[in-house]
């Protein structure tokens, strides 16, 4: 995309979550296109059944057995995580259909910029694509540091052990075979998931980029209305085609917040039930000889309210935003305009003010007046 060239720009928004269709399609939840039916749905129970399914029931299992506070504490963490992170990857399944119809609003909202080829709104969904894909490309680099200093810490024990506690009824302590072979079903599940998750933890701020920047794109368009030079029916003409993009927009917000409803509530569920956990570690339980223990806790508590700051802070943005659109009907040249011009705005800025909110659990609002809530329990 190159905004202001002399050739037609092009200008794809929806690549903005390519990254995230790429690892969705690898996971088993979205099927490429050219790949068999059957052997794909194959692939894709079988993978999931391995990692998604056994994971955490591994993990689950080894938490039920704990006898000791510590132990507990530290499986508790990593199970709330693990489990939270799969139900809102499952949550990505029961929506794909939602996604796809966002991708066609998109398309249909990148037709009309391109048609339009204003360098102002051009460069807004640049940006709103930059941001998203740089959201994913954070997310990434946490889990990989995650990931790393998990393999560290056992390769840095002094004595045997998994890279996360779980129980597989075998005695992996005694037997190099098995602890081999229990080593390399951990260390590929911990890749998957963490593929998964990053996918999990990065789409919801990236869909919230895109509508803002949308909504920006919009902003830009809005405010010219009345102030080139034109009749009165190319103004009208303006505010129409404007009317049918917002409605695009309201659409799109509209499905959004039905597939971030539920995954949101559960990061916040999970992010306070993590930041207790780990409080209560540090407090009471905690072993000052196993440092990396320590550490990893601490990765975990900061990555659970990461998480949680990313989707308000776009949330608070998204919501900024739409006011911003509202103010910007209004600040159009209406008064020189026709009557029925006035009627549509009139009709527009009832909808217009009242505020694009993404509510969790269609209850608590995204914004970082309710992270300021969340991070201290």
């Amino acid at each position: 995309m190159q905004p202001g060239s002399e050739n037609q720009p092009e200008l794809n928004t929806h690549s903005a979550v390519d990254y995230h269709w790429r690892v969705w399609q690898l996971t088993g939840l979205i099927r490429p296109a050219g790949i068999s039916k059957s052997l794909y749905r194959t692939y894709a129970i079988g993978l999931n059944l391995m990692v998604t399914l056994l994971f955490p029931l591994s993990l689950l299992a080894r938490l039920i057995l704990t006898r000791s506070m510590k132990e507990l504490c530290e499986n508790l963490t990593i199970t709330i995580t693990d489990i939270t992170a799969n139900l809102k990857f499952g949550n990505v399944y029961l929506v794909r259909r939602h996604l796809g119809e966002i991708r066609s609003l998109i398309q249909q909202l990148d037709c009309r910029a391109l048609a339009i080829c204003d360098r102002d709104e051009l460069c807004a969904l640049v940006q709103a694509v930059t941001t998203a894909r740089n959201t994913f490309r954070t997310f990434a680099w946490i889990f990989v540091c995650g990931t790393s200093l998990s393999c560290v810490r056992v390769a840095l024990a002094r004595s045997r052990q998994l890279l996360y506690p779980a129980w597989f009824g075998v005695d992996w302590k005694n037997s190099n075979e098995a602890f081999l072979g229990i080593y390399v079903y951990q260390l590929f599940g911990l890749i998957v998931q963490a593929v998964q998750n990053c996918a999990s933890d990065s789409y919801p701020p990236a869909y919230l980029c895109l509508l803002t920047g949308h909504m920006r794109a919009l902003e830009v368009r809005v405010a010219r209305i009345g102030c080139e030079c034109g009749s009165g029916r190319q103004s009208y003409d303006q505010l129409l085609a404007c009317i049918q993009d917002l409605t695009l927009i309201h659409r799109m917000h509209t499905i959004i917040q039905q597939i971030l409803s539920v995954p949101c509530m559960a990061q916040f569920a999970c992010s306070v039930a993590v930041q207790c956990t780990v409080a209560m570690h540090f407090l009471y339980v905690a072993d000052a000889d196993d440092r990396l223990a320590m550490i990893l806790s601490v990765i975990f508590f900061v990555a659970v309210t990461l998480e949680v700051f990313v989707i308000c802070y776009f949330g608070e943005k998204m919501r900024t935003q739409s006011e911003a659109l509202c103010n910007a009907f209004y600040a159009c040249n209406w008064v020189e305009q026709l009557p029925r011009f006035r009627r549509d705005l009139l009709f527009t800025l009832a909808r217009a003010q009242r505020p694009s909110l993404i509510l969790a659990g269609s209850y608590i609002p995204l914004t970082l007046e309710t992270f300021k809530e969340v991070r201290a329990p």
